[in-house]
């Protein structure tokens, strides 16, 4: 349902953006391993990863809000500034191979959330970013960057204006999960209502067992 971005970057230069898997279509309830595959490298059930591999390698990922733009809707960015903070405190009661810490605007961060006054349709703008400027946005896009190690460098998250307050839960778990490293939703009528990362739903605003288990395999407790 949301659409992703994902652009590599290996020395410091910028490659050709690369455009993820957005789903995969199953049937039924699915293994925690396939369900994981799935989520974190768009492999279909019993099969190889289509897409590679990418975590935060630091055990602290910072994430913030970019400056607020005038003309985006006071009470949906109210309701997002609670989500987000929803968004963290369940990822962080998912893993404990890394914690997710909210930082003030003022503060560099990992991952930084852009709220734009723009519709479902229309060009993403002043995000800074070229490969994410002028991509028409659906809800919401999430683009993140990697090095040659396949280690997560930074993450930007783009909302439009006129998401439905009440899907702002969901939408934002579901970003937030995906700029974690698990790019890759599901399209299969049995997840609608179990898990964030559904394709075609946005019903969804608290992590299913299984996305928190897929979390917990993707930050494994590694001293």
């Amino acid at each position: 349902m949301i659409r992703s971005i994902l652009a590599w970057i290996v020395g410091g230069v910028v490659a050709a953006p690369v455009f993820a898997q957005e789903y995969v279509t199953t049937d039924g309830p699915l293994s925690d391993t396939d369900f994981y595959r799935l989520v974190s490298c768009a492999a279909r059930p019993g099969e190889g990863c289509n897409e590679p591999i990418i975590h935060w390698a630091n055990r602290v990922v910072t994430v913030t809000f970019a400056p607020i733009p005038i003309g985006y809707r006071e009470e949906l960015a109210r309701e997002m500034d609670r989500a987000l903070g929803s968004a963290v405190a369940q990822i962080n009661g998912a893993v404990s191979g890394v914690t997710v810490r909210r930082v003030s605007k003022s503060q560099p961060a990992d991952i930084v959330i852009y709220l734009q006054p723009i519709r479902a349709g229309d060009a993403v703008r002043g995000t800074g970013y070229p490969q994410l400027d002028g991509t028409p946005i659906g809800a919401a896009l999430v683009q993140v960057f990697w090095d040659e190690n396949l280690k997560l460098t930074e993450a930007a998250i783009v909302f439009a204006g006129d998401l439905p307050i009440e899907q702002a839960g969901s939408v934002m778990i579901e970003e937030l999960s995906q700029a974690m490293g698990l790019m890759t939703d599901i399209r299969n009528p049995h997840y609608n209502t179990l898990s964030v990362f559904s394709e075609d739903s946005n019903s969804v605003a608290k992590l299913g067992r299984q996305d928190r288990e897929a979390l917990r395999r993707h930050y494994p407790n590694n001293p």
